[in-house]
């Protein structure tokens, strides 16, 4: 959470998660996130309503469908989640080097097990395209 909380723009936890779902899986529809949040569609709408006037994402109508509002990733919401990530990844290696190697395996495999568990979204899966 610090990490986000040092973040260059002021987001909340559910509206970090929704630009690291875009980064992750590209375009949405709002319907996607709020199922891939566990929120409904109004309360995604709001989250999205929030991070379109920060610049974070964008918004606009399917060429194939015009009733259906695309939710795309901005140049400036990808930064953000870019800075986020190299942060936390700065904070997560500053206490494993305070861990012996073992300790630091087992870490790193309960946080794995916990992770496909929680059914999160794996770093490589979402890191890689944006840079």
């Amino acid at each position: 959470m610090r990490t986000i909380d040092e973040a260059p723009v002021d987001v909340t936890l559910a509206q970090h998660r929704v630009l690291v779902l875009l980064a992750a899986r590209g375009d949405l529809i709002v319907g996607d996130i709020a199922e891939d949040l566990g929120v409904n569609p109004s309360n995604a709408t709001r989250i999205c309503d929030r991070l379109q006037r920060l610049g974070l994402i964008t918004r606009a109508r399917s060429s194939q469908d015009g009733r259906v509002v695309v939710v795309a990733l901005s140049n400036q919401g990808a930064t953000l989640v870019k800075e986020v990530t190299r942060r936390r990844r700065v904070e997560v290696e500053r206490v494993l080097a305070r861990m012996t190697p073992e300790q630091t395996t087992r870490v790193v495999e309960a946080l794995e097990i916990f992770n496909l568990a929680a059914g999160e979204i794996e770093d490589q899966d979402w890191t890689t395209p944006l840079w």
